[in-house]
């Protein structure tokens, strides 16, 4: 999938004309682009705030003589570097094929012809590579792209020459738990039989859908790796012995690349020849599609020269919301994908085809608001703020702390009923108990960690729970979600370390359950440690629903998982990795109901909460429908389908309600439920600017209001009301 380009992406970049967006992630941007000759190319850049940083250019230029090495045949051929520029950059042939993870989902377990033909493949691909003194370091699904002629290997970020630990810290583990070795587990050396390992390890997934070592919090599958037999059910019987071997934990016992290749395949017929007939289709058409994309560029927003953040405050608007990331391309596995809003297609165009694009229609100065109130978010609040469920009234949070407001008024009736930036404030979402909760921010040093808790009632009584192991100065600190008088939160420990937003090495970190009755932390899960500098909090979203907790959380290296708790216990259930390229774009965005939760990028599907497993998915056949987040209205589960406009489906078996009969519906983005006891939910149009109700039972529109806003909500107090939540501002609808 390819997106645009940004307003301020480059024309090109060491004389290649840039035509798209394939990935963007943590790392850095990977560019579709084109030399003067006409050769397709995916284009690898490093952020200029990552480049500054010398260890980081060394493995990028350690990563580009590594491609050189692997070469064409079993890699991607490298056209063009700069390791050395301003902005480090690497130029490959753009792969024709989907990553294996992408074959795997799309196929699913792959025939015992084909995966012996691919693990050939991989080890001849791994002995050029190990000839040359070089180990990969980070095999694993998304790095292997499947072509026609055979697959290549990819992401050379980690790789290093053998028996060089300049860039390795002594006990610590580089790579991906689920495929490293039991000697990288450790942070040993990982020589030419950890790279054999982790083949083994991408050839269990190949022929089953699963890894050798399940899924699940990194040190649970460290664990696994170094002291776990190998699950090795779904194996054809033929294949066990040798992938049992190459999952010894001795290296010492593991075959080498030459023997692997002499028991997988014997060498006949062409890598083609192995592959279902569906993934050949999908090859074919991701090599017509990308000779017919033609530059697109999205526009400046209006006001962007005027916008300047504050220091660690980070804007939110609703260009971060118009992204869409690639798969299936050189250097850009990692990066993900999903289209996630589709408010700048034209005439129901997509991002890739072809279609020209215009300016978005200026939204209006002025609305049909109820009221309109400003927000303060100056640097404190490091995610924006979301309304708060309070009984029949609307609460808020910024930096000037939680209030409530008279919605009939637009005042506050409490000008500060609670202290705390919005990612630590949040609402109970059990509907009897009817409690908000905060953390105050507190002065850099190391404090007891408290909570504050008002309850409503017709006399509001505050309780404070104080946590002494944790430092309440820690800004990362996140209130989460709560239900039935349990709280879930993001804590750490030890002392800030005044970079970033305070994280250190010596802090630990923990996702935990607290009972605000008794002030018992009920469990504890520790979280990964992330950098320094980092300003990134741990959760993206979180949602309590009776025994299970749903979390979207952002992974140090920028890649976002969906991960579902046993609320009661705090066991991880299961573990999912989102194709989510703009963590931002997705933060707060997180449907949940008793049984299942459904993903906010990608397809619209349903999981079940106890095991991850897919109920359903809306779309005909294996070409499932893209559509932007979620929202649970009634019976039905709504979404925006892109260039089609509002659909309503059945919660529980992904069946088409309705699709919303109106042809201006392809330029909606944002879909709200509807407030219980109402006939008409709501999407809005950041194009037009124009906010569309529409009826809940057959989908013809309603009515139609300007409006403004980045993010909408519905608010099912007393009046009913939809609250739009702006950069500085945030605001009310009536709904009727």
């Amino acid at each position: 999938m390819l997106a645009p380009l940004t307003h301020d992406d480059p024309g090109e970049i060491g004389g290649h004309r840039l035509l798209a967006r394939l990935g963007h992630g943590g790392m850095g941007t990977v560019y579709l682009a084109r030399t003067a000759g006409g050769r397709t190319l995916a284009l690898k850049t490093m952020h200029a705030r990552i480049a500054t940083d010398p260890a980081a250019r060394t493995r990028f230029h350690l990563e580009t003589d590594a491609a050189r090495i692997i070469g064409g045949h079993h890699g991607a051929t490298v056209v063009d570097a700069d390791p050395a520029a301003e902005t480090p950059w690497l130029a490959t042939e753009y792969v024709l094929g989907p990553p294996l993870d992408d074959a795997v989902a799309l196929c699913g377990p792959l025939p015992e012809a084909s995966v012996r033909a691919l693990g050939a493949a991989l080890a001849g691909a791994l002995a050029q590579l190990h000839a040359s003194d070089v180990v990969h370091r980070d095999l694993k699904p998304s790095n292997v792209m499947v072509t026609a002629h055979g697959p290549k290997i990819i992401d050379f970020g980690i790789a290093r020459a053998a028996g060089d630990d300049r860039l390795t810290r002594t006990g610590t583990a580089a790579g991906t738990p689920a495929f490293m070795s039991p000697e990288q587990a450790t942070g040993q050396e990982h020589t030419s039989a950890g790279d054999v390992f982790a083949l083994a390890g991408i050839l269990v997934y190949a022929v089953t859908g699963h890894g050798p070592f399940g899924t699940g919090q990194a040190a649970d599958l460290l664990y696994r790796v170094r002291y776990a037999d190998p699950d090795l059910s779904g194996v054809p019987a033929a294949l066990v012995p040798l992938l049992s071997r190459c999952l010894a934990k001795d290296p010492a016992q593991r075959p080498t690349t030459q023997e692997a290749i002499g028991q997988l395949h014997d060498g006949q017929g062409q890598f083609a020849d192995h592959l279902p007939d569906v993934l050949l289709a999908d090859i074919a058409r991701r090599a017509t599609t990308v000779w017919q994309q033609q530059p697109q560029r999205l526009p400046a927003p209006a006001d962007d020269t005027a916008q300047t953040a504050a220091p660690g405050c980070r804007a939110y608007s609703r260009r971060a919301l118009l992204t869409a990331g690639g798969s299936g391309l050189v250097g850009a596995a990692a990066l993900g994908g999903g289209i996630l809003t589709w408010a700048t297609s034209t005439g129901g165009g997509t991002a890739a085809s072809g279609s020209k694009r215009t300016s978005p229609t200026p939204v209006p100065k002025r609305g049909d608001w109820l009221w309109e109130l400003p927000l303060r978010l100056e640097g404190a609040s490091l995610s924006p703020p979301v309304p708060l469920k309070f009984g029949a009234t609307l609460a808020i949070a910024d930096d000037d702390g939680l209030r409530t407001i008279d919605i009939n008024k637009g005042g506050f009736d409490t000008p500060s009923l609670l202290k705390g930036p919005a990612h630590r404030c949040t609402c109970d979402e059990d509907i009897d108990t009817s409690r908000v909760y905060a953390s105050e921010a507190l002065p850099s040093g190391n404090h007891p960690l408290t909570i504050a808790s008002v309850k409503w009632a017709r006399v509001m009584k505050q309780d404070v729970v104080q946590l002494k192991e944790y430092n309440g100065a820690l800004p990362a600190t996140q209130l989460l979600s709560a239900f039935a008088d349990v709280v879930f939160l993001a804590a750490g420990q030890g002392e800030p370390s005044g970079a970033g937003i305070g994280y250190d090495s010596s802090q630990e970190w923990h996702l935990l359950a607290v009972d605000v009755h008794t002030a018992k932390v009920r469990w504890r899960q520790p979280l990964p440690s992330r950098p320094r500098t980092s300003d990134r909090l741990h959760f993206l979203a979180a949602r309590a629903v009776k025994d299970h907790l749903a979390v979207l959380q952002e992974m140090p290296d920028g890649t976002v998982t969906l991960a579902v708790h046993d609320s009661r216990r705090g066991k991880e259930l299961w573990r999912q990795t989102l194709d989510a390229p703009d963590p931002d774009a997705i933060r707060g965005m997180l449907e949940v109901d008793d049984w299942y939760v459904y993903p906010p990028v990608g397809s619209l599907r349903a999981l079940e909460l106890k095991d991850g497993k897919e109920k359903w998915s809306f779309g005909p056949g294996r070409a499932k429908a893209r559509t932007g987040p979620p929202a649970l209205g009634g019976d039905g589960v709504l979404a925006v389908e892109e260039g089609l406009g509002l659909v309503a489906v059945d919660w529980s078996t992904g069946d088409l309600l309705w699709r919303a009969p109106d042809h201006s519906g392809a330029d909606l983005d944002v879909t709200l439920p509807p407030a219980p006891g109402v006939s008409e939910i709501y999407a809005y149009s950041s194009k037009s600017g124009l906010l569309r109700s529409f009826s809940h039972d057959t989908g013809k529109a309603v009515t139609t209001r300007k409006a403004r806003g980045d993010r909408f909500y519905a608010h099912d107090g007393i009046p009913e009301a939809i609250v739009a939540i702006g950069e500085d501002y945030f605001a009310a609808y009536p709904y009727a």
